[in-house]
C-alpha cells in the first residue's frame, strides 16, 4: 500500500496550472489528497479533492459550483505539504524551481514534467474568422498588482490590429468595488465582462484562440499547457514576473512571445510605479507574428 499525502494547492488558475507535473510526479508515489479551488484542472488525476475556504472571490464561487460529492476528507494524520512561493523563493529561481524544491523534500523528483490539461471541450464561441483571446489589463483588490500590469493602451493597440483579421474576444471577473479595468476596454468582437464563463469554458476558449494577448497571468501557464500562440505584455514587478520566473527552461515557448520595456524593472514592489515604456512594441509585435505564423497585417501602433 502506498503512503498517502494531502498537498494544500496555491489558489490562483495559473499557478494551478504550473503545478500539474509537480501533482502528477507526487502521485506516482503517493495516494493524493489535493485542496484545490479548481478540481477541473486535475479531473484526469486519480486523486481525490480537498475542499477549503478563503475569502477570494473567483475561487469561492467555483468551490460552490461543485457536486459536494467531488469533496473528500483526508485521513487523520496524514503527511502534508503545501506548495507555494513567495520571494524568498522566487529569489532563488522560477516559480517550477520552488515548487520542485518541495516535493523533492518528500522524495518526489521531477522528471521529464509536461504542462497541459484536461479537455475542457468544444469553446462557447463561434466565429468565421479565428478567435483572439484579448485580456484587458484589470486591478483586483485581494491582490492588488497595478506594477505587474502593462500599460492598457499597449494591450488595445495589438487588440485594435487583430480585428481587422480575428474575432476578438475579451475576457474579464469584473465586479465593483472587487475587480476594475485600468484604462479603457480593448476594442472587440465579443466580451465577457462579469466572469460569465466558468472555467472549463474559459480554457476551452484558451485552446480554441489562434493567438492570446495580455498582461503576464494565468494566460501564460495555459497557453504553454494548450499549446496555443500569446503575446505576453509585460509591465514591471520583474523580480517577481520576468520571463524566467514564470517559466521553465524544460517547458515549450516556441509559441509564446513576451514584450519587454526597454528595460524591465526588477522591483518586488506591488504598488512600485515601474516605468513600462515599450517604444518598440509594433517591432515585437511584427517580429513575432512572423515567428510563429501569426496572419496580421500591419504592425500595430507603439502607443507610446
Amino acid at each position: 500500500m502506498r503512503p498517502s499525502l494531502l498537498i494544500r494547492g496555491q489558489w490562483g488558475l495559473g499557478d494551478n496550472i504550473f503545478a500539474r507535473p509537480i501533482v502528477r510526479a507526487c502521485v506516482a508515489k503517493y495516494d493524493v489528497w489535493l485542496e484545490t479551488p479548481w478540481p477541473e484542472l486535475f479531473e484526469d488525476l486519480p486523486i481525490r479533492f480537498v475542499a477549503a475556504n478563503r475569502d477570494l472571490r473567483t475561487q469561492m464561487r467555483n468551490v460552490a459550483r461543485q457536486s459536494p460529492a467531488r469533496w473528500s476528507t483526508p485521513p487523520n494524520g496524514i503527511r502534508e505539504i503545501r506548495l507555494g512561493y513567495g520571494h524568498a523563493e522566487l529569489a532563488r529561481g522560477s516559480i517550477v524551481a520552488a515548487l520542485e524544491r518541495q516535493v523533492a523534500a518528500i522524495g518526489v523528483p521531477l522528471s521529464a514534467p509536461s504542462w497541459d490539461l484536461p479537455d475542457m471541450g468544444a469553446p462557447l464561441v463561434l466565429a468565421d474568422r479565428p478567435i483572439a483571446l484579448v485580456r484587458p489589463v484589470t486591478v483586483r483588490s485581494e491582490w492588488r498588482n497595478e506594477a505587474r500590469n502593462p500599460r492598457p493602451e499597449y494591450v488595445a493597440a495589438i487588440a485594435r490590429e487583430l480585428t481587422a483579421t480575428h474575432h476578438v474576444v475579451v475576457v474579464a471577473d469584473l465586479q465593483d468595488g472587487r475587480e476594475w479595468l485600468e484604462g479603457v476596454l480593448p476594442p472587440h468582437n465579443q466580451a465577457f465582462l462579469r466572469g460569465e464563463l466558468v472555467v472549463r469554458e474559459l480554457l476551452a476558449l484558451v485552446g480554441a484562440a489562434d493567438v492570446v494577448v495580455g498582461g503576464v497571468g494565468w494566460i501564460v501557464p495555459a497557453a504553454i499547457a494548450l499549446g496555443r500562440r500569446a503575446f505576453v505584455i509585460h509591465g514591471g514587478h520583474g523580480g517577481h514576473n520576468a520571463r524566467q520566473i514564470i517559466t521553465d527552461p524544460r517547458m515549450n515557448l516556441s509559441r509564446i512571445g513576451f514584450a519587454t520595456p526597454r528595460e524591465l524593472c526588477k522591483c518586488t514592489d506591488k504598488l512600485h510605479q515601474c516605468d513600462k515604456s515599450i517604444p518598440d512594441l509594433a517591432a515585437q509585435w511584427a517580429a513575432f507574428c512572423s515567428r510563429v505564423g501569426l496572419n496580421s497585417l500591419t504592425p500595430a501602433p507603439s502607443a507610446a
